[in-house]
């Protein structure tokens, strides 16, 4: 891996709120079997299984490049994400143009990157900087996260490197050249019981991030609630429009962090999910191969807290649903309550997002008991 920063810059003690992904965006659209189409679905997957679950596990909300920019285009929003976040993460793989050009510009800031590829994808020019390598298999992928997580810890709480473009720019003395993390022989596939102790630990990750998600969203409620009265005064026949105004900017204060906290453990409940589908669906699989007279046990109750899991995040996504469409509503009225309501819609697509593992979750589950 790769981290840089600003010459003779003290680590923050502040966490970093900000981090962009470069990746090869692809097409979405394109024809089946395209290039086009493929070098999105690889990225998707890198996204979702590597780099969305790392960043939640660290609370850092991460921003793709795909969501903002067509293929093809460097916009000013990129470019502002490139000079300004906190950290940039490059997905190296294939040696995409737009890629090594966005990597360019990222490095002359001397700001903290991390550089990760799939082994044998990467640009020859690019080779010899520090990456974490991948193969794109269930074990090479949950690998590559736990790296990702190890290189996050270091670019919040430790002093990085600065690459040689960062050097030459600000003055330094030349180091040593960087030598690429060679990827170790794939670890033996856990048992059945070690996948179940590491689902266990996932559900009590999820269950306090759901938890933390009710919280938000009871805060949010009440907040409505308290300015209730005041919005019915407002609403009187003969009340001037401007006696909305205090009310809604007191309601766009009174959500502004509840409504930030909210989308932040909805990306962490999505990064959760991915890391815990992982060992999930590879519990499932070797369950299936038993015998339903030897499911008793540990297996049977396996599957009955997958279950129990889907049941509750059902009730938790309608909950979360209802209050994004009544903020919707509210955001139409005031340019006061446009950043919470696109916050708590962002949350709203982070949890829904998760739903269709959810549903195999549950169908696998029922089916095996």
């Amino acid at each position: 891996m790769s981290i840089v920063a600003v010459a003779g810059q003290e680590p923050e003690e502040a966490p970093m709120t900000t981090c962009f992904v470069i990746a090869p965006i692809g097409n979405e659209h394109a024809p089946d079997g395209s290039p086009e189409l493929l070098a999105f679905e690889e990225n998707l997957e890198i996204y979702e299984k590597v780099i969305l679950p790392a960043c939640a596990k660290k609370g850092i909300v991460p921003v793709r490049a795909d969501g903002i920019a067509d293929p093809g285009e460097i916009t000013e929003q990129v470019c502002r994400h490139l000079l300004q976040d906190d950290l940039v993460i490059a997905d190296l793989t294939g040696g995409n143009a737009n890629v090594a050009y966005e990597l360019g510009i990222r490095h002359l800031t001397g700001k903290p990157i991390i550089h990760i590829g799939e082994n044998g994808q990467l640009p020859l020019d690019l080779s010899l900087i520090r990456t974490i390598m991948f193969k794109r298999s269930r074990s090479g992928l949950v690998r590559a996260r736990r790296d990702l997580e190890s290189a996050l810890e270091g670019a919040l709480h430790n002093g990085f490197e600065p690459l040689t473009p960062a050097r030459i720019l600000f003055g330094l003395p030349a180091a040593l050249p960087g030598v690429v993390e060679a990827e170790p022989d794939d670890p033996e596939a856990p048992g059945l019981i070690d996948q179940f102790a590491r689902v266990e630990e996932q559900m009590e990750a999820m269950t306090e991030t759901t938890e933390a998600i009710t919280g938000f969203m009871a805060v949010i409620t009440d907040a409505v609630v308290q300015i209730g009265p005041v919005m019915e005064r407002a609403s009187q026949p003969g009340v001037p429009m401007g006696a909305w105004l205090p009310a809604m900017t007191e309601l766009g204060k009174a959500m502004a962090e509840p409504a930030s906290g909210l989308r932040e453990a909805c990306t962490r409940f999505a990064g959760q999910m991915v890391e815990m589908d992982a060992a999930a669906q590879t519990a499932f699989d070797v369950i299936a191969t038993m015998p339903p007279e030897q499911r008793t046990g540990p297996p049977t109750g396996f599957l009955e807290q997958m279950v129990g899991i889907a049941e509750s995040t059902h009730e938790v996504v309608g909950v979360l649903s209802e209050v994004e469409v009544g903020m919707r509503w509210v955001a139409k009225m005031s340019r006061e309550l446009r950043a919470p309501g696109r916050d708590i819609s962002a949350a709203v697509k982070q949890v829904s997002a998760a739903l269709t593992r959810i549903a195999d979750w549950e169908r696998r589950a029922r089916e095996l008991i």
